[in-house]
């Protein structure tokens, strides 16, 4: 089954899932007002996220736990990641509505966040294709890649822990604690390339001494 799903017809996959969800939260979205259309903001992002924690820890866990499970997330993260773009197509689309029907709804902090988030998710998106990322050095791409990741990181933490500072706000905290759980999960995996990095410029010295 996990054969069968994997590239397009994931992403494809993916993508309708997200749409299904997003439209079954419609009947319970007010249009007429800003606080009407705020369910359906907080909805698109709830739905995104997962999306993100795989696209943003499959190299980890793959560095991890080398399992076929792990290797074909790898192999099918860029789907998913564009499946998270996707997803936040609704969000942006929620919030454009709102912004242009009824003014600024919200904290300027909030809007240049969801902005600059914004334009990193597009540049993402358009350098996950082979003729947009050709423009870019490998370094650059990587770079790109990291601090907008990051960024994305960043900004969810910021809705949920804002949101989450209160012991009965369950899903705020339990989004903070899968979130803080993802950058162990990198740091993790960062530490075992690093180790190994390290033991083998280690035997290849002690190699060189031998031959000495």
């Amino acid at each position: 089954m996990v054969r069968g799903l994997e590239s397009w017809r994931l992403f494809w996959l993916l993508a309708a899932a997200l749409s299904i969800a997003n439209c079954l939260g419609l009947p319970a979205v007010d249009f007429a007002s800003a606080h009407g259309v705020e369910p359906a903001i907080v909805l698109s992002v709830r739905c995104a996220l997962p999306f993100f924690l795989v696209a943003f820890t499959a190299s980890s866990l793959a560095a991890l736990w080398r399992t076929r499970f792990t290797r074909w997330l790898l192999a099918n993260r860029r789907y998913v990641g564009l499946a998270f773009a996707f997803g936040m197509g609704w969000h942006f689309a929620f919030v454009g509505y709102s912004i242009v029907s009824f003014g600024k709804p919200f904290g300027n902090a909030l809007i240049a966040m969801d902005v600059t988030g914004l334009a990193f998710l597009l540049a993402l998106t358009l350098t996950s294709f082979r003729w947009c990322a050709r423009h870019l050095t490998r370094a650059n791409w990587s770079r790109l890649h990291k601090a907008g990741v990051y960024y994305i990181w960043l900004v969810f933490f910021y809705i949920y822990s804002a949101g989450g500072r209160f012991p009965h706000d369950v899903e705020h905290v339990a989004a903070v604690a899968v979130l803080l759980g993802a950058v162990g999960l990198r740091a993790a995996a960062w530490m075992r390339a690093r180790h190994g990095r390290r033991g083998g410029g280690e035997l290849l010295a002690s190699a060189r001494q031998g031959q000495a």
